[in-house]
């Protein structure tokens, strides 16, 4: 199939005998190699003499068949193809003296997996229409992850060449009812059944097998010497025998003592998420701000159930809890699950996570 020999403005499909796993279909190995042969390729042809460049987000496409014999496994396809991608950058960095001070070009990688139906269609000149082969994969990449975690949408990677039904990601089948065990997917933010993202971090460049828990920030942080939010003072009793919670925010910061951070340790059993002009209290419940004026004062309520060692949420402002609307009612409690995706207005990503 002479489109499966072109390379053009990042659309790849590969050549070579079909899968060699079970039936045919491509093995765990061949879909990590495959893909990291595009990377190379995209490497090669993006990155100069003095500087380094190389795509981050991948919409990776499979045959059914392909799509779902790997579909249980996307988490780890996902972390294998970064591991092997940085350490190929690794190795280009350490051959090139030009590339040592190299800082990562995006906060994060981007990874999707497309089941490609007999009904999705490729536009160039003209709509052709296009099978990928079982054990082969197609390809549409970008140098830049989208900030924000959603999925793809139609085109957002390849002009609009790339058309298909089959983009939305937010299925009834979700990673998450399979009781997968998230700890083992700590730098994996599941956005989907088929869709990731994974933080770009400076220390990736250096070690691809050991982080420092202090370097887990984005490359673009400014932290780094922030007061740590788990010293923080809380005017609040805290419970002994408290599960700890931890928040992350994406496409903003949190301010603790004037200063901003990505991240913030609740210690308090009650705690308010506020724009950056919200004042203190008089009950002493404990404010955490966000550097956004679109943030409402307060915006959502965290207090932590002691009786039941569970965290429970509450909003005022727009908010979003995986995926599903609060009702903007302070009084109206839900549990706040480990492992939650929390948005507001529709932009301002924050994951909960029990420590």
């Amino acid at each position: 199939m002479g489109f499966f020999k072109k390379i053009k403005d990042g659309l790849l499909g590969t050549e070579g005998n079909g899968g060699s796993g079970q039936q045919g279909v491509i093995t765990a190995q061949e879909l990590v190699d495959q893909t990291f042969e595009h990377f190379k390729i995209r490497l090669n042809d993006s990155s100069t003499d003095m500087s380094l460049l190389f795509p981050t987000s991948f919409v990776i496409y499979l045959n059914p068949e392909d799509y779902a014999a790997r579909k249980q496994e996307f988490p780890m396809r996902a972390t294998d193809i970064k591991k092997k991608c940085l350490k190929e950058v690794r190795k280009r960095i350490s051959d090139n003296p030009e590339w040592q001070d190299y800082i990562p070009h995006s906060k994060y990688w981007k990874i999707q997996f497309v089941e490609f139906k007999p009904d999705c269609v490729i536009s160039s000149d003209t709509d052709t229409h296009f099978e990928v082969e079982k054990g082969h994969v197609m390809i549409v990449s970008d140098l830049y992850a989208n900030d924000f975690g959603g999925p793809l949408s139609d085109g957002a990677s390849s002009g609009g060449r790339v058309v298909t039904t089959v983009h939305n990601v937010k299925g009834t089948t979700s990673l998450q009812n399979l009781a997968i065990n998230t700890d083992a997917f700590k730098d994996v933010t599941i956005l989907g059944q088929n869709s990731f993202r994974l933080e770009f971090l400076r220390n990736d460049l250096t070690d691809g097998n050991q982080k420092s828990n202090a370097a887990e920030r984005p490359a673009n942080t400014s932290a780094d010497n922030a007061p740590k939010p788990q010293q923080k003072q809380s005017s609040t009793p805290v419970s002994s025998a408290r599960a700890a919670g931890e928040l992350q925010i994406f496409e903003s910061s949190f301010m603790v003592n004037g200063q901003k951070t990505d991240k913030y340790v609740i210690n308090t059993d009650n705690l308010q998420i506020t724009g950056p002009n919200a004042t203190g209290n008089a009950d002493g419940t404990e404010i955490l701000k966000i550097d956004d004026d679109s943030i409402m004062n307060p915006h959502l309520n965290i207090r932590y159930d002691a009786p039941n060692n569970r965290y429970l949420i509450s909003a005022v402002g727009d908010t979003k809890l995986n995926d599903r609307i609060l009702e903007r009612n302070p009084d109206n409690w839900s549990e706040l699950p480990n492992n939650s995706s929390i948005l507001l207005n529709g932009d301002i990503q924050i994951n909960f996570m029990k420590k």
